[in-house]
């Protein structure tokens, strides 16, 4: 549990010291990239016994290596229908058969791909880099390699989401579904991600998500009857056992806080209304997952815009910028002749720096509740161990 810690710690301390006593570009850049680094070098140096699937991706990637595009294309390659995923193999078996440097292009791909969006679309990138790492996300892709190179092509997406521009979202999403075809499910959420949140659409999403737990047995029993017939087997049927509530808790919890808050995100951003149905949506299937585990898939594709939406409620309860740049307007009290009006600016300038310092308080609180949450909820996966996260060893301490 050390290396995931001692992570944690390092987002925090180079977080305060390079992001946010001087905030800038060249700043962000500079941490997402030692970051990014970090990241990937535990990713390669990690020994198979680190991440539950690591044995079987690897497995396939010697498959890969060993029959070259003869596999790739034949009725054994259990992958074929996602191509972007089973090329990524095949072009790094064309480089070396060395299963570790494929850890590490998926790393590369995975790391680099989020530090590159949060870089661009984050207010607050090393709160991201923080939820990436304190909520999960970046010990999944340890383990769930085709899911997290997906999520994390889709999340350029998002983007395309807000602006209401549905070819290159499709493109993109298209895309992702190369690498987990679960990814497809996102083109009908294009048409419903802009609905406004209010008591009438949570009742609605209540009533569904009551009536798919209803019936979703019979539900699961026509589906694989005529495909996914693997998930009626009775290894298959490992799906449909329930996870226990805590799993669902800081998921939970994360859509109840925004919707509390959804008010100031949607002032910050009126487009930020996707964000915030993408956490109910993570609630909803997160709820479900307490039923069937399956519904957790689904509910991770959501739950990952976290690392947008976080830093998102972190700056909207910021000093506003506006409020800061008419303090500076108005800094010089001495320009003004007229004493009325000299004082009705002193009055603007005493209100506004009160209203900056409560902000600011409310902000380090803000921020100080994420990473508190953040580092109990990082805990708690790894006390879990479901999926073989710890002890974290290396290929040059194993035995």
């Amino acid at each position: 549990m050390l290396a995931y810690f001692l992570l944690l710690l390092l987002i925090v301390v180079l977080g305060v010291c390079v992001c946010e006593i001087k905030v800038c570009r060249r700043n962000n850049a500079i941490f997402l990239g030692i970051l990014s680094v970090v990241m990937i070098v535990m990713s390669f140096i990690r020994a198979n016994t680190v991440g539950i699937d690591y044995v079987q991706y690897a497995n396939y990637f010697t498959q890969v290596h060993d029959g070259g595009w003869s596999f790739l294309i034949s009725n054994a390659n259990g992958y074929r229908i996602e191509p972007g995923y089973s090329l990524l193999n095949y072009f790094v078996s064309l480089l070396t058969g060395d299963v570790r440097i494929f850890m590490l292009a998926v790393s590369i791909v995975t790391v680099g791909l989020t530090a590159l969006l949060l870089y661009h679309y984050s207010p607050k990138p090393w709160i991201g880099m923080f939820v990436f790492a304190s909520f999960g996300f970046f010990g999944n892709s340890l383990s769930f390699l085709r899911q997290s190179i997906a999520i994390a092509v889709f999340m350029f997406a998002i983007k395309y989401l807000k602006d209401k521009r549905f070819l290159p979202y499709l493109l993109i999403v298209i895309a992702a579904a190369c690498f987990h075809k679960a990814m497809l499910i996102m083109i009908p959420v294009y048409f419903i991600a802009h609905i406004k949140v209010n008591w009438k659409t949570l009742s609605i999403y209540g009533c569904l998500t009551v009536a798919v737990m209803a019936l979703s047995w019979p539900f699961f029993n026509f589906i694989t009857k005529y495909a996914y017939q693997y998930y009626a087997t009775q290894g298959g049927l490992y799906y449909m056992n329930g996870r226990d509530w805590n799993t669902a808790a800081i998921p939970v919890i994360t859509t109840i806080t925004i919707l509390i808050v959804k008010k100031y995100i949607l002032q910050r951003d009126p487009k930020n209304i996707v964000l915030i149905n993408f956490s109910i949506y993570s609630g909803l299937l997160y709820i479900m997952t307490c039923q069937h585990f399956l519904f957790q898939r689904f509910g991770m594709i959501f739950f990952t815009s976290a690392i947008l939406l976080i830093p998102e409620l972190l700056a909207s309860v910021d000093a506003n910028s506006e409020e800061a740049e008419t303090l500076n307007n108005i800094d010089n009290l001495r320009v003004y002749k007229d004493k009325g009006k000299k004082k009705k600016a002193f009055q603007e300038r005493r209100q506004i720096k009160s209203n900056q310092n409560m902000h600011k308080y409310i902000y380090y609180y803000a921020t100080g509740a994420v990473l508190f949450i953040g580092f109990i909820y990082n805990a708690w996966i790894l006390i879990q161990n479901r999926i073989n996260l710890t002890p974290y060893l290396t290929f040059f301490t194993k035995k």
